[in-house]
């Protein structure tokens, strides 16, 4: 068996494949973050370097965000994969598996949703990101609940 070099049929310098793809192999979405940013940058026919190079971020930290099986990018750096991949946050960052079973999962997954950081959250609700974490184990009051419902709207 003669081994080729891949190098050979694409020109690395080039941000797109310039080789024929194999209409036999068939891509799968997947589960997970990783998988869905490789699939969405593959269906771009973009290189790691050049989706890297859009994101602001280095070619190998991409790389292993692709090749994670756990876990997901900061949700800086996904919002700006989402932006470049022309794909929702929530898809990219395999949100919509989060579970809303109680006010503060629920709350998490609308973050998660509008792509906010925790500090973000806080300030778009108007409170100290500290008050947040008490809603773990109590909910807030009816006045700031209301302004978090509609925060959770985005959820529907």
């Amino acid at each position: 068996m003669i081994y080729t070099d891949m190098r050979t049929h694409h020109n690395l310098d080039n941000t797109v494949f310039n080789g024929k793809v194999d209409q036999n192999i068939k891509m799968t979405i997947g589960d997970t973050s990783s998988k869905r940013i490789r699939w969405a940058r593959i269906q771009k026919g973009w290189l790691i370097k050049t989706l890297a190079a859009k994101v602001e971020i280095a070619a190998a930290h991409l790389s292993q965000l692709e090749g994670k099986t756990t876990g997901t990018a900061e949700m800086k750096t996904l919002r700006k994969l989402a932006t470049e991949l022309e794909q929702p946050i929530w898809f990219i960052g395999c949100f919509e598996n989060m579970p809303e079973d109680t006010f503060f999962e629920k709350l998490e997954k609308a973050r998660c949703y509008h792509g906010h950081t925790k500090v973000e959250m806080a300030e778009e609700l108007g409170i100290h990101e500290r008050i947040i974490f008490n809603w773990k184990k109590k909910e807030p009051s009816q006045i700031i609940k209301e302004k978090v419902l509609l925060y959770c709207k985005i959820l529907d």
